[in-house]
């Protein structure tokens, strides 16, 4: 969990750097970290409550927790029930992601020819503002 949230950082820092030099695109390793890296945030979530399960279990096998206290009360059906919302909550949300995801990957980075500059800014090209600097 520690690790992978180090990582995260890492990738974000150097992410950082280079965006700020405008030459993100340049460091192929690190667009493809950053590809690989995206599974990062559910690893360390799913590690974490690994560790927080088995930092609990000691304490029901070494009597000092009574195992019929630390046992849930829950009936079955509620289990099922709260797996099934759970299970449909977070599909209904990988299929918008994905929607979206889709939807933004095919319209892609370049604006409409018709869009006028809003800004003295727009009208400055930052990759040959950073090639001079």
């Amino acid at each position: 969990m520690v690790a992978a949230g180090f990582i995260m950082l890492a990738l974000f820092v150097c992410a950082f750097y280079y965006s700020t030099k405008h030459k993100i695109t340049k460091p192929r390793w690190l667009l493809k970290s950053a590809l690989y890296g995206l599974p990062l945030p559910w690893i360390a979530c799913e590690a974490g409550w690994f560790v927080a399960e088995y930092g609990r279990q000691p304490w029901s096998i070494a009597e000092v927790l009574p195992v019929h206290t630390s046992v849930s009360n829950l009936a079955v059906s509620d289990v099922v029930i709260t797996l099934v919302a759970y299970s449909a909550f977070y599909t209904g949300m990988f299929i918008i992601g994905f929607y979206l995801m889709k939807k933004f990957a095919k319209k892609g980075p370049v604006p409409p020819a018709d869009k006028q500059p809003e800004t003295e800014f727009d009208l400055i090209d930052l990759d040959e503002q950073g090639a001079k600097a």
